[in-house]
């Protein structure tokens, strides 16, 4: 994760966010990093829940794993997390109709929290005549 510390710094820097929102991103990031290697991370306890994203088409297989601590965390910055996401790969689902800048993520972690959004919340099984067939599967584990 090294990338995205280097990405949050360079935020701080550019006064996108302010050096406390830094520190407790940086906090996040670290936590889902011990998270990923079976340790817990500061604040968080063995079993916490991870928002899967899962993509399998001719082209790609994506398979994203983010810890529900660290969107908590991202949800208070909005429309921020964007920046989070590499310049290509934000051009790549602007093209293909994806804006993630409408998604409300403060909400979506309300909606995870009270247990509304448990299980799956998009199942999308897509035949695109040029690209083939594209599945994608966002849900809550």
């Amino acid at each position: 994760m090294g990338d995205e510390k280097s990405k949050l710094l360079q935020m701080v820097r550019d006064g996108k966010i302010t050096v406390e929102e830094g520190v407790e991103l940086l906090g996040a990031l670290e936590g889902a990093e011990n998270g990923a290697q079976g340790m817990p991370g500061p604040g968080e306890k063995p079993g916490d829940r991870f928002l899967k994203v899962r993509v399998d088409s001719a082209e790609a297989k994506v398979n994203v794993n983010i810890p529900l601590s660290l969107l908590k965390v991202v949800s208070r910055l909005g429309n921020m997390v964007t920046n989070f996401i590499p310049d290509e790969a934000r051009r790549e689902m602007a093209g293909r109709g994806l804006d993630l800048s409408g998604i409300d993520f403060g909400e979506l972690v309300s909606l995870i929290d009270q247990g509304l959004a448990d299980g799956k919340l998009v199942d999308a099984d897509i035949e695109d005549p040029e690209k083939g067939r594209v599945k994608v599967e966002v849900y809550v584990e």
